[in-house]
């Protein structure tokens, strides 16, 4: 049996200073406020960022990344302990902001619109992040970025009060925990 593969510690250190350089050019808000640093991720990406809290199944992702037409959904296990819900949320974030390519409803059998969801795309979600999610460089990536975000951040880490969200993705929202509602309960 062979032993994974490490990164040596050079290329961690130039994995290091590539992020650091990228972290270098967002705006560090303090006291720290993720809605500002989800705008000017959003705003580089073309299209605005929600987070959404949802009870995920246990053996499956913390949290996942979902591109629709026109926005990215981050979605996060609500149930789990408050600095993992932050730490996921950073690392999902993470990301978005390398443009590593997440779930698209493309990939989950062409539903254009998370609001057009019924629970067996939401399964398929599921099991297609488990399945193939990102390359190891990328997972990589994303939890030395969420680390390094955390130090920029420092003491003001509650992040996740709910941001303000038009009427149309309130509902649109909701359809959508019903969707994974009603998946679960299968």
């Amino acid at each position: 049996m062979t032993e994974p593969r490490r990164s040596s510690p050079r290329s961690l250190h130039s994995l290091r200073k590539r992020i650091d350089r990228e972290l270098n050019e967002l705006r560090w808000p303090v006291p720290f406020d993720i809605g500002v640093l989800l705008d000017q991720i959003a705003a580089r990406r073309g299209k605005p960022i929600t987070l959404f809290p949802a009870e995920l199944p246990a053996d499956g992702p913390g949290g996942l990344v979902v591109e629709r037409r026109d926005d990215l959904v981050i979605v996060f296990d609500d149930r789990l302990p408050m600095l993992q819900q932050e730490h996921i949320i950073m690392h999902e974030v993470a990301h978005v902001l390398f443009g590593h390519r997440g779930t698209t409803l493309d990939d989950l059998g062409g539903a254009d619109d998370l609001s057009e969801l019924d629970p067996e795309v939401v399964e398929n979600a599921q099991r297609f992040a488990r399945r193939h999610g990102y390359s190891q460089l990328e997972e990589t990536e994303a939890e030395v970025a969420a680390a390094l975000m955390w130090l920029r951040v420092g003491a003001a880490r509650s992040m996740i009060p709910p941001r303000v969200r038009t009427p149309e993705i309130a509902e649109a929202d909701e359809r959508f925990r019903a969707a994974l509602t009603r998946a679960r309960s299968r």
